[in-house]
């Protein structure tokens, strides 16, 4: 039982670990491309959620075995939206907490369950 949680932490950890360098890769591309095309304030938050929801699925694909995908994901899920919150907010200098995070956190944990659901209908129950 200990070995299966273990391999189990490990690949949420990979995944989050996966999940967090594509979300600031992507961020820091979409940064540079609103700085290019003086694109406006209006797709900032939508195309920020695009990208977490696409770079959870990434972790979660690549480093989630199937079996109990839908849970692992669910965890990758929020703990990638915990990490890139802290990073971002590191890089910003300011923390701050209201309702938006509570939301974040559960659409995290929403899109990383999706993802789980489906890694195993691609990769096959094991």
């Amino acid at each position: 039982m200990q070995g299966e949680v273990g391999r189990a932490a490990a690949e949420i950890g990979k995944g989050i670990c996966v999940a967090s360098v594509v979300t600031l890769a992507a961020v820091l591309v979409f940064a540079l491309l609103i700085k290019l095309f003086s694109i406006g304030s209006s797709v900032i938050m939508p195309v920020n959620q695009l990208i977490k929801m696409a770079a959870i699925f990434v972790g979660c694909f690549v480093c989630l075995r199937p079996s109990r995908a839908f849970l692992k994901g669910a965890i990758c899920g929020v703990a990638v939206i915990l990490v890139t919150y802290f990073l971002f907010a590191i890089i910003a200098g300011e923390i701050s907490f209201g309702w938006k995070n509570v939301l974040d956190w559960l659409f995290g944990g929403i899109a990383g369950a999706i993802s789980g659901i489906v890694c195993t209908a691609v990769k096959g129950k094991s």
